[in-house]
């Protein structure tokens, strides 16, 4: 009898397609070893959230984390733009805009996932174990590399900021001309509150600096997840692109802040370049870390890394942000305490807080993550002059405290961009943990693979009551590669993420039934399966060409898939099942470049 479920969350686009094919060659065929009716399908697709206006979400959040022994893995889905879904509504013949659904349809449903009280998620990104030692990749060389300048949103998050970390428990709330616009929380003593107007003459000052240039633009912020504050700066940098005689540059242009710094640290550019961050917080620790590559080059980490990120709370993605559409005043109160915005129409207003509870909740995570995978240091990238930070600080030390570890030898903590500059061109030898804040950690770890591939790390979402949801995440949805798949006739989309979110699914659902064997011995296969195809020489084509075995096949998606379950059938015994898959194998193996 099934006890640990496994809720999967379908990936959408290409990822979505190659998850058909997994499921239908590693997963239905081995039931004997995983049970029947262990999965149970969630559709968090666009045109799913818009159907149910993103009640889908709530109810697979209720599901599996009302559920102490489910496990739920998320693949990879769209976070998308008002065009997109506009085309969607239209395709439904739904007369709503997007702007009439819920936030759970038109942004990122991770936010809530993660900061959810049945979840209360931290995430955690690493290399997936095993899959570095069979790699030879070629790091980034800057020889030829142009010069870039990187602009941000000068006077840091200070200006026109204000923190507040209260003595005691407090509530805290947000209103505007006295309509409640963040409606009111609990936070516990010593939590943080951070609350700032960016004003809108400081943006098109910034942007306007960076046109007059005439250099190439890397344009980034993080506008599909922060809408009311990147999405405006977007929005104003079109408006002065257009003021300027250019074309506008709608919709992802490749500037998301994560995947655009990824992309300049592995691809140098060899034409004079400015890099536009209207940013006060990630924008200087950008400019920190481009410099210092762009100067030093990159050094793959000696031994396994990962990056943990603090997710849960109402800090950063979920923080309050909001364009002012009339003169007025924003209130922040924070128990007794009571500070007065005054904001003129079109500038942005942004706050955001997290408890101590999830702070040494997070920073107790990060000890054991580091602990169970035998790492020999944690690098805290958190700043003991930013006062926001301090009180991650203080669960560090309080933490270590306990667990008897000493500062400068099991853990650091350092600045958020000296440990960045660090972790990519100056690693420390052996394990090490990087923890960073959610944003930062996320355009960080975006680029921690350093060109490898993108297959080579995953994600799994830490929850407050000890259980770990695995993410199928590392290559994305890549439509691209869907209606590339149109005109070929075959899928070009790299597995490996699916395969191994899945395996760390199936190994958590076997730690919650530790009597079953068979469900414990198909999770291990499954993830040494894929190992023993790549050792083999086959691989999918992007990462065929980096393997250091003498024989490199690059192979369409379902050829590397069904290598896969012959590799899984060998390993759980059952020699002539593997035979025929074999002969199937020979049959449909598709060698591409």
């Amino acid at each position: 009898m099934v006890k640990a479920f496994i809720d999967v969350v379908l990936p959408e686009e290409a990822a979505g397609a190659a998850y058909q094919i997994v499921k239908k060659e590693l997963i239905d065929p081995f039931s004997d070893f995983i049970g029947e009716k262990r999965l149970r399908e969630h559709d968090w697709s666009l045109k799913g959230r818009i159907q149910t206006d993103g009640e889908v979400i709530r109810e697979t959040i209720a599901l599996a984390g009302g559920d102490k022994n489910a496990v739920l893995v998320k693949g990879p889905g769209i976070t998308p733009t008002k065009e997109q879904t506009q085309t969607v509504l239209d395709s439904l013949h739904d007369s709503r805009k997007p702007e009439d659904l819920s936030k759970l349809v038109t942004g990122t449903p991770n936010g809530y996932m993660r900061g959810h009280w049945l979840v209360k998620g931290n995430l955690e990104r690493y290399e997936n174990p095993g899959l570095s030692d069979l790699l030879d990749s070629a790091l980034p060389v800057y020889d030829r590399a142009a010069k870039i300048d990187v602009l941000f949103l000068e006077g840091g998050r200070e200006k026109d900021g204000v923190f507040y970390v209260p003595e005691n428990d407090a509530d805290v709330r947000v209103d505007f001309n006295r309509k409640t616009v963040r409606e009111t929380e609990k936070l516990s003593a010593g939590s943080a509150v951070y609350a700032k107007i960016t004003r809108r003459a400081d943006v098109i000052a910034l942007c306007d600096r960076a046109i007059e240039k005439n250099n190439d633009i890397v344009f980034m912020s993080k506008y599909t997840v922060r809408p009311e504050l990147d999405g405006e700066k977007k929005k104003i940098y079109n408006d002065r692109r257009e003021k300027h005689g250019l074309q506008r540059l709608e919709g992802n242009q490749g500037d998301i802040v994560d995947a655009a710094f990824a992309r300049l640290l592995t691809r140098p550019v060899e034409r004079e370049t400015t890099v536009l961050v209207p940013d006060p917080s990630y924008g200087p620790k950008i400019a920190a870390v481009l410099n210092a590559v762009y100067a030093c080059g990159v050094k793959k980490p000696v031994g396994e890394f990962s990056v943990c990120r603090f997710s849960a709370g109402k800090s950063e993605y979920g923080g309050l942000n909001q364009v002012a559409k009339e003169d007025g005043e924003y209130r922040l109160y924070v128990g007794a305490k009571e500070f007065r915005f005054p904001i003129k129409a079109g500038d942005m207003f942004e706050e955001m807080h997290y408890d101590y509870a999830d702070a040494a909740r997070y920073v107790a995570q990060v000890f054991c993550q580091a602990a169970a995978k035998q790492y020999k240091r944690v690098v805290f990238a958190f700043d003991e002059s930013d006062p926001y930070d301090v009180p991650v600080i203080k669960a560090v030390r309080n933490e270590a405290l306990k667990l008897k570890k000493v500062e400068g030898e099991d853990f650091l903590i350092m600045k958020p961009d000296a440990a960045a500059v660090m972790m990519f061109t100056a690693p420390l030898p052996g394990g090490t943990c990087y923890a960073y804040d959610n944003l930062w950690g996320d355009i960080v770890s975006d680029a921690m693979d350093l060109g490898a591939s993108i297959a080579s790390v995953n994600s799994v979402i830490l929850l407050a009551d000890g259980r770990v949801w695995p993410e199928m995440g590392g290559a994305g949805t890549a439509p691209d590669l869907m209606e590339l798949s149109k005109k070929e006739g075959f899928l070009r989309y790299d597995p490996i993420p699916i395969i191994e979110g899945l395996a760390i699914g199936f190994a958590q659902a076997a730690l919650k039934e530790p009597e079953n064997k068979l469900l414990e011995q198909y999770a291990s296969a499954l993830h040494k399966a894929y190992l023993n195809v790549l050792k083999n020489g086959i691989a999918p084509p992007d990462l065929a060409p980096k393997l250091k075995s003498k024989q490199k096949t690059g192979v369409d998606t379902a050829s590397f898939i069904k290598a896969v379950r012959v590799e899984l059938l060998t390993l759980l015994g059952l020699k002539e099942e593997a035979a025929i898959q074999t002969s199937e194998l020979h049959r449909i193996l598709r060698e591409i470049r």
